[in-house]
């Protein structure tokens, strides 16, 4: 079958959805296409975002944190924000966003996976032919849209593992570790949903599972969902757009080098992209040199600079990695109170 469209989003995640609910919003019909079964599933995220977010029903914030907890074995540090973090139940946020892109309009397809290219057209697993004249690629770290537009992503990857655990946690403290054994090149983490119930995964180089299994057992906690893995890629792309093509989200890298979140980043670069398809649209132009102008150039000036923050950030733990000291010094020295008051989670300040 053959479908026609002005916009088709590959990806169902929340910057597809954001972005397509925008474009949809402004009278275009636009099309998502969503892999998997089920909106929100699987869930491989910690949740773990700033009130940058933007407004989410309270229903959906499971948990607030207002400090973090950096360790090297039982060398910690704590970093308190003045503004507190919101643990969100992921999978719900997902939903949230697929409700209102349906309220905009927007048609979701589940179980259909881009596989290539034929005449303009992508095709999908079902055998169905999609054309819009504007796509817009929000398919992830290992984005096929990139792949089929000739558009590189850049080669840093990390596998992730997550499950929620039972055990003992603080439940306004999120937890960084940093021991090897944990994770090569990153670290582990807990998340708390509760003082009984934690996100506990990590990011590492190579097969994540004996390390998650080691975490769990060091930490004594008892697993009560599956580990879900998945990888972050990071890096910043030379080209976001081609010819009637955008990139948005993880399949843009827009994550946080440090952290590796991108929800943020990816709410703030879908509206830039959401505006930027409009713009085509509506004056029917989509060479990629106008793409560049308005969604390229547009979305590197607003978190560019955040995007340094967090190389830099990611270099001085990974140095700090190799001098165990470091991380009770800093704490002697007063820097973590320092850090505090000056550092932005999102790095946007």
């Amino acid at each position: 079958m053959s479908f026609e469209c002005d916009a088709l989003v590959i990806g169902g995640g929340p910057s597809g959805l954001i972005t397509g609910s925008l474009i949809s919003k402004k009278g275009f019909k636009t099309i998502v296409l969503e892999e998997h079964g089920e909106i929100g599933r699987p869930e491989q995220c910690t949740g773990l975002v700033s009130r940058r977010i933007g407004n989410i029903p309270q229903s959906l914030v499971l948990n607030t944190v207002e400090t973090a907890r950096f360790c090297f074995e039982k060398r910690c540090f704590e970093v308190s924000y003045p503004k507190k973090m919101m643990v969100i139940d992921r999978r719900g946020y997902d939903k949230y966003l697929a409700e209102k892109a349906s309220e905009n309009i927007v048609e979701i397809r589940t179980r259909e996976r881009a596989i290539g290219l034929k005449d303009g057209r992508v095709v999908t697993n079902n055998g169905s032919f999609y054309s819009g004249k504007m796509l817009i690629g929000a398919d992830g770290p290992n984005s096929i849209t990139s792949k089929l537009v000739g558009l590189k992503q850049p080669e840093n990857v990390l596998f992730t593992l997550q499950c929620v655990a039972k055990g003992f946690f603080e439940e306004d403290v999120v937890e960084l570790r940093f021991e090897p054994e944990f994770s090569k090149d990153a670290f582990a983490w807990v998340v708390p949903l509760s003082n009984s119930m934690a996100r506990v995964g990590l990011a590492t180089r190579g097969n994540p599972l004996p390390r998650m299994r080691l975490l769990l057992k060091k930490l004594s906690l008892e697993v009560v969902e599956k580990p879900v893995g998945d990888l972050v890629r990071f890096g910043v792309m030379d080209k976001t757009v081609a010819r009637g093509v955008v990139l948005v989200g993880d399949a843009a890298c827009q994550v946080k080098p440090f952290s590796f979140g991108g929800l943020v980043y990816g709410r703030i670069c879908s509206e830039i992209a959401g505006n930027a398809c409009i713009k085509a649209l509506e004056e029917n132009v989509f060479e990629e040199r106008f793409l560049a102008e308005l969604y390229d150039s547009r979305w590197k000036k607003i978190i560019g600079e955040a995007l340094n923050k967090g190389f830099w950030m990611r270099r001085l733990f990974n140095a700090m990695r190799k001098i165990p000291l470091s991380f009770t010094f800093i704490r002697i020295l007063g820097l973590d109170l320092l850090a505090g008051k000056i550092l932005d989670p999102d790095f946007l300040e």
